[in-house]
C-alpha cells in the first residue's frame, strides 16, 4: 500500500510539471498565470497619421487590435484621412486593445470677417478658433485710431482655411512729432501753430520777463523740439513783462534826482507842486518799497523843504 500512494504522488507531481510546461509555452507573454487568466500578447500600435481611413482600419486590424473610428474636422487634412491616434504610434499594448483612429472630415473653413473700421481684436476670433494664420502690417496713420483695421485680404464674405493668406493692414496711430517753436507769438498765434502741428493747447500761465512784451509766449512744457505722440497737452507760458521793482525813496531829494533815480529803475516820475525846480520832494506815492513794474507811474510832490 506504501508503494500505491509513493507512486500515485510521483504521477501527480508529473502532472503538474507537464501542466506547467504546456501553459508556459500557450501564455504569449511566457507567464502561465497570463494564460490562465486569458490575456493577449503584448503588441505595438501602427503608425496611422495621414492614412486612407480604410488603410488605417486594416493596419489595426493587421496589429491584433480593435479600431474605433471617430471623425473631425482638420486644419490640413483632406477629407478621409486620419488626423490622429490614441494611443499614439508605437505604444505597447495587449492584443485586442481598442485604437481610436480620428479621420477627417475635411478642411475646416470660416468667414472670412469685414473687418475694415473695427479694432482688429474684435473680428479675429473666428478665424483663431479654427486654427487660421493671419500676417497684420502695422502703419501709421492721422486719421484711423491706432489698433483700427485700414484694408484686408482677402475681402470680406468669402471662406478661408488655414492654408490660405490672410493679411491685416492695422493702424499704429498717428507718428509722434516735434513742438513747435512758437515764443514771441501772441497767445492765440501759439494755439494756431501748436493746434496745426497736432497739439493742444494746455494750461496757460504769465511769467515775468523783460524780453517780451506782455502777452507774448516765452516758452512751452515740453520745450520746442521736443518729440512728443499727436494731442499731447502743451503747457504755455505767456510774459507778464519786466518783473517789478521796489520804488526807490524819494522823500528829501531835488526833484531833478528824484525824477532820474525813477528813471534808472524803469519807472515814471509824475511830478506836481509849488516849486517843481528845485524844490525837495516832500511826498511819493506809492511809499518807497512798493513794488511796481516798470512802466509805472509814481506820484512826486515837490515843495520847499
Amino acid at each position: 500500500m506504501a508503494w500505491v500512494r509513493g507512486a500515485a504522488a510521483v504521477a501527480v507531481a508529473l502532472t503538474v510539471l507537464v501542466s506547467g510546461a504546456w501553459l508556459l509555452g500557450y501564455a504569449p507573454t511566457l507567464d502561465p498565470v497570463d494564460a490562465l487568466a486569458g490575456k493577449g500578447e503584448i503588441v505595438e500600435v501602427p503608425a496611422l497619421s495621414g492614412l486612407a481611413r480604410p488603410r488605417a482600419v486594416a493596419d489595426v486590424r493587421s496589429a491584433r487590435l480593435t479600431p474605433r473610428v471617430t471623425t473631425a474636422f482638420s486644419l490640413s487634412a483632406p477629407r478621409g484621412a486620419v488626423i490622429s491616434q490614441d494611443p499614439t504610434a508605437g505604444t505597447k499594448v495587449r492584443e485586442g486593445h481598442t485604437v481610436v483612429v480620428v479621420v477627417s472630415r475635411g478642411v475646416t473653413r470660416v468667414d472670412m470677417p469685414d473687418a475694415v473700421g473695427k479694432p482688429l481684436a474684435e473680428v479675429v476670433g473666428p478665424l483663431d478658433d479654427a486654427g487660421v494664420a493671419y500676417a497684420v502690417e502695422q502703419v501709421s496713420s492721422e486719421v484711423v485710431p491706432k489698433g483700427v483695421v485700414i484694408s484686408q485680404t482677402p475681402e470680406p464674405g468669402g471662406k478661408v482655411i488655414a492654408s490660405d493668406k490672410v493679411r491685416f493692414v492695422v493702424s499704429a496711430g498717428p507718428d509722434p512729432r516735434p513742438v513747435p517753436a512758437v515764443a514771441g507769438l501772441s497767445r492765440e498765434g501759439a494755439a494756431f501753430a501748436l493746434g496745426r502741428a497736432g497739439f493742444v493747447v494746455g494750461e496757460v500761465t504769465a511769467r515775468d520777463d523783460a524780453n517780451q512784451p506782455v502777452g507774448a509766449v516765452v516758452g512751452t512744457d515740453p520745450a520746442a523740439g521736443t518729440v512728443q505722440p499727436k494731442d499731447t497737452p502743451v503747457k504755455v507760458a505767456v510774459s507778464d513783462g519786466p518783473p517789478a521793482v521796489p520804488v526807490p525813496s524819494l522823500v528829501n531829494l531835488a526833484a531833478d534826482q528824484a525824477v532820474a533815480q525813477l528813471e534808472s529803475v524803469g519807472l515814471v516820475a509824475n511830478v506836481s507842486g509849488w516849486m517843481p525846480t528845485g524844490g525837495k520832494v516832500v511826498t511819493q506815492q506809492p511809499v518807497a518799497g512798493t513794488p511796481l513794474r516798470p512802466g509805472s507811474l509814481v506820484a512826486v510832490g515837490v515843495g520847499s523843504g
